[in-house]
């Protein structure tokens, strides 16, 4: 496999640099109103820089709206897609036809299980990062997150997969011409130490050298690299070493222009970036935070005049007429006593300043408040909470009006997260050996397999489906009553439906009976009710029997 030349991953990684710059400034006003601990690091760069206070932020940001907003945000995207507790995906066979087979139903739900296992490992730190990516999404649109192989250490000595969420400040990309991830640079910094805890097989780059050769290297010197992943030119499936991978990697130190050891691949891109919104034409997603940096920005600066207000209320502007009585000094401690503050007909010589209406200072503030809270689904869901004396129907109209609102939001995470992260974590399961043994008809299949969501959000989406399914059966449950004629339900797929059901609400493949077992307990059931009727009409069948003989012996 050919070595990469370094000075052109330089080259690219400066121009996806000067690429996203164009966003980067939204981006720091975004995290001034709603992630405070992140605005000092869009100013300066280095590894100290999310150390730095947050006094800037705080000159910046009067309002505490988005603050708010951004964790209750996160925590509506954790529990509608990754709930933590919950199964929130399943899978099954491309194959419409495997899909009743239940050695291929049992097959997927152990892999299923395998995933689960790992993923929540503590090792792993999914839901961490997990959460730290949907917080990058509320705030910048861009949730870079990397998905590897956990390697075996004294500590932990199974291998696993390890989730690391990565801050959107030190990663840039390219995409295709469709608008897929195709290249990723991540860059980060090391001194002497970390390098070689990083790399201890490797040599040492040639410019930290003279700093590692020193008695004590110093700790707070450090060196840029950059984290180079892309599409493998010399992919070869039938190779042996790196270039059996389709993707490759590679570690390149900045400042010198000098790759960190050999290049390596993976099986599938390691880097996800999901995205909140886009726009055409534009590799980077937009967020709640931006769309919503007008209301912030207006909100901050209403606070701070409301403020100033409060202030003036509180301790007013005097007025006080000018006849040299009172020397200009007006004592505002309590019990104090000025005078010359009245004249001698006891009307008042000092007055304060009147102010503005604070009630239009509110309405508006409130209004800004609304919008900021908008973006971020926290209106959305305070509707159940505010009317809770709503009919189930009501309440069931509430839910499907959320799923549709909330319906782009989850397409892009199953199509830019979960969906190639399931994916990734087969593969690296795949490499480690873990995955279960796979039956001999889903080996024909080449193993083709779907994902089905089951989290509350994706639930909801198949809910119109299933609640229309529903009310159907009941009205023709309530004419065949009525009627006393049940040959309208025989419109129903019951056969169809209820193991599809069955999928969608996700109910486990062992709690389903297959189509063998379901038609052996049908025949059983049919001859059970034919022997009852034999029995029920037994003794009419011997009294009639009984009276032919008689008529017969009568002849």
């Amino acid at each position: 496999m050919a070595q990469p030349n370094p000075e052109q991953i330089i080259t690219l990684y400066t121009a996806a640099k000067s690429l996203r710059s164009v966003h980067e400034n939204d981006w720091r006003t975004a995290a001034a109103y709603c992630l405070p601990a992140h605005y000092a690091s869009w100013n300066t760069e280095g590894p100290s820089a999310y150390n730095q206070g947050n006094a800037s932020a705080r000159r910046v940001a009067y309002d505490t709206t988005g603050t708010r907003s951004l964790p209750k945000y996160v925590s509506i995207l954790e529990r509608l897609a990754t709930p933590a507790g919950q199964k929130w995906h399943g899978l099954t066979a491309s194959d419409t036809s495997l899909r009743k087979k239940r050695r291929v139903r049992s097959y997927f739900d152990d892999l299923s299980a395998a995933l689960f296992k790992m993923r929540y490992n503590p090792k792993s730190r999914f839901r961490i990062s997990t959460n730290e990516v949907y917080t990058s999404m509320g705030v910048y649109g861009n949730g870079p997150i990397f998905i590897g192989e956990r390697k075996s250490t004294v500590l932990s000595p199974a291998p696993g997969i390890k989730y690391v969420s990565c801050p959107l400040r030190d990663v840039f990309m390219f995409v295709d011409d469709d608008g897929e991830l195709h290249t990723v640079f991540r860059r980060f910094w090391l001194n002497v130490r970390q390098f070689r805890l990083k790399f201890p097989e490797q040599d040492m780059p040639e410019r930290m050298k003279s700093e590692a050769s020193k008695p004590s290297p110093d700790e707070n010197k450090y060196f840029e690299f950059v984290h180079y992943v892309c599409p493998n030119d010399d992919y070869d499936q039938e190779a042996l070493d790196a270039r059996r991978h389709p993707i490759m990697g590679a570690y390149v130190m900045v400042e010198g222009k000098e790759l960190v050891g050999k290049t390596f691949g993976y099986q599938s891109m390691p880097f996800k970036i999901p995205r909140t919104a886009t726009v055409a034409g534009d590799a980077y997603g937009y967020s709640p935070a931006v769309m919503a940096l007008a209301a912030l920005g207006s909100a901050s600066q209403m606070k701070k005049t409301y403020l100033k207000q409060g202030n003036k209320a509180v301790d007013p502007v005097l007025l006080a007429s000018d006849d040299n009585v009172m020397n200009g000094e007006v004592d505002q401690r309590p019990g104090a006593v000025n005078f010359g503050g009245v004249d001698r007909q006891g009307r008042e010589l000092i007055k304060p300043l009147r102010g503005g209406d604070f009630r239009v200072a509110e309405a508006l503030l409130a209004d800004e408040r609304r919008d900021v809270e908008d973006s971020f689904f926290v209106t959305l869901f305070q509707i159940l909470t505010e009317t809770p004396e709503m009919t189930a129907t009501e309440v069931m109209e509430r839910v499907a009006e959320k799923a549709a609102l909330l319906s782009p939001t989850m397409g892009r995470l199953q199509s830019e997260l979960l969906g190639p992260m399931i994916e990734r974590e087969i593969d690296i399961m795949s490499e480690l050996g873990t995955l279960p043994e796979m039956p001999p008809e889903l080996v024909e299949a080449e193993g083709e397999y779907e994902v089905v969501y089951t989290s509350p959000l994706a639930k909801s989406m198949y809910a119109e489906e299933v609640s229309g399914f529903m009310r159907a059966t009941e009205m023709a449950l309530n004419i065949a009553q009525a009627t006393q004629d049940n040959s309208h339900l025989d419109n129903f797929n019951f056969d169809d439906a209820i193991p599809e059901i069955s999928d969608y609400m996700a109910v486990p493949a062992r709690w389903m009976h297959d189509k063998d077992t379901v038609a052996s307990k049908r025949e059983s059931r049919n001859a059970q009710a034919q022997e009852a009727e034999l029995m029920k009409n037994a003794p009419a069948l011997a009294s009639a029997a009984k009276t032919a003989s008689e008529m017969g012996g009568g002849q």
